[in-house]
């Protein structure tokens, strides 16, 4: 009963329902057309063939008159005439007197029984227009005229009135009906035998991609328990090829953002422990008096709160970055001052390691509108890193300049040991570091960088890193000079 409920909810019964209903309509609309117009051609063709006979029953008149110049003795001729086609044919004079139609035979005086003349007007030579129909007994249809072409001139002689007519005992013709009937019957089956070959074939066409939909809902299914390697076959190069194509390609990104999920969580957890062991250790020694709470005690927890307090802000501006919901607040200024204010805040610690940091900035910059306080952010990123992989008597130099007519290049150059090869492509990512062995002394805990680059992305911009062993690393990034015109486009 429940799959009896499902096939009737389904959309294969709702697409040969729809078929159906628009195959209904079609054949329901052809066959109106198709008896309407036979209709009219079998009257058009009734009219010519009526024209046809009258003209023929004029030329035999004509030609009997030529022949002889005189009427009498046609009789047996229309008579023939009359019962081959099923037609009254009246001959009448130029006076509307009956013309003896037998040879000897007088044609009735004024004062006798006078036959009645044909309503119709005397100059008439042509049938009805083609929209007239027959009527029964309109014997009197067509109305033709005997000419006597004498010295030039055109004198009427007779004139025949004919038409249809049921006369009995003559054998009548078949009526226009039974050839409508057998041809509303021919496309009643007709419709019939095709309705039922095209519900056939849009069942077994649509269960052949219905099949491949219900592969691809139940690799939905599949994939939404959790099984995230799930991914459906080739199915074919049309759309719902494609559409298997792209499901495969959102399983591949949203499996990647779950191993990325993950392996944030394990790594803040990672993060987190190291910092807050040391501050349990800490205080749980103060409290069983294997310690003195001293200046220096304290001071060390206290920069174990500062890590952890620097560590819980970079991990929210990363998710705010990442929902799209971080509100920068952009302003024009120049970029030089900005650059020379992030160097100046290095350079106590540049000189403690005799590092030699410079800047060489052009003077054709003109502003540029950022939020200075996160393209600062960024810079202090980029020098943290550089500074603090610069061995002693190296050098790092900040670099700033036109890219292109609307863009700048900011880069930050420094002389340490590089970074590998292996390394270079995923630099960016997060809690990832160039010697993943180095502790937190030498290093943070690997969101700097892909902080500075989510930064430079919502600034329009992209950062790059490259780096030979031995020879240092170049970090660069550009940002548009015009923030509204990016917007814009």
């Amino acid at each position: 009963m429940q799959r009896l409920k499902s096939w009737l909810s389904s959309l294969h019964l709702r697409l040969i329902v729809g078929f159906t209903l628009v195959l209904v309509v079609s054949l329901l609309g052809v066959s109106l057309y198709v008896r309407y117009a036979t209709e009219r051609e079998i009257e058009r063709y009734q009219q010519e063939v009526e024209q046809a006979r009258a003209e023929r029953i004029q030329w035999v008149v004509n030609q009997y008159y030529e022949n002889n110049k005189d009427l009498s003795g046609l009789g047996p001729t229309l008579e023939q005439a009359k019962w081959l086609y099923n037609w009254n044919i009246e001959l009448t004079d130029a006076n509307g007197m009956p013309v003896a139609l037998v040879s000897g035979q007088k044609t009735a005086s004024p004062t006798q029984d006078r036959r009645p003349v044909p309503a119709f007007d005397r100059d008439q030579n042509t049938s009805p227009g083609p929209g007239a129909r027959r009527i029964a007994g309109d014997g009197n249809r067509f109305r033709k005229h005997i000419y006597n072409l004498k010295d030039g001139d055109k004198n009427d002689v007779a004139s025949i009135a004919m038409g249809p007519a049921d006369i009995p005992g003559s054998v009548p013709e078949p009526p226009v009906s039974r050839l409508l009937a057998t041809l509303d019957a021919s496309l009643f089956w007709t419709g019939i035998a095709a309705g039922i070959a095209g519900i056939a074939l849009v069942s077994l066409l649509s269960r052949r991609a219905l099949l491949s939909i219900g592969v691809l809902r139940g690799a939905a299914r599949t994939f939404g328990s959790g099984q995230y390697s799930h991914r459906v076959p080739q199915l074919g190069t049309h759309e719902i090829g494609e559409l298997g194509a792209t499901f495969n390609s959102m399983a591949d990104d949203i499996q990647r953002a779950e191993r990325q999920r993950l392996n944030l969580m394990a790594d803040v957890a990672h993060e987190l422990r190291t910092p807050l062991s040391n501050i349990q250790g800490y205080v749980e020694a103060m409290k069983d008096g294997v310690i003195n709470p001293s200046d220096e005690t304290l001071e060390s927890i206290h920069q174990q709160v500062l890590q952890l307090n620097h560590l819980v802000e970079d991990v929210k501006l990363l998710s705010l970055l990442d929902a799209g919901v971080l509100r920068l607040n952009f302003e024009k200024a120049p970029i030089g001052d900005l650059l020379k204010r992030s160097a100046s805040g290095f350079t106590a610690k540049a000189r403690s390691k005799e590092i030699r940091l410079t800047t060489e900035i052009d003077e054709d910059i003109p502003p540029v509108r950022m939020d200075t306080a996160r393209i600062l952010q960024v810079v202090d990123n980029l020098l943290e890193n550089a500074v603090r992989h610069t061995p002693h008597g190296g050098e790092v130099t900040v670099r700033a300049g036109l890219y292109s007519t609307d863009e700048i290049f900011v880069t930050v150059e420094d002389t340490g040991d590089g970074i590998p090869n292996e390394v270079i492509d995923t630099i960016f990512d997060r809690f990832r570091r160039a010697d993943p062995a180095r502790t937190r002394a030498t290093g943070g805990a690997g969101l700097g960088l892909a902080i500075a680059k989510n930064l430079v992305e919502a600034h329009g911009g992209r950062i790059e890193a490259t780096t030979s062993l031995g020879g240092g690393t170049t970090f660069r990034f550009t940002i548009p000079t015009d923030q509204e015109r990016v917007s814009r486009d």
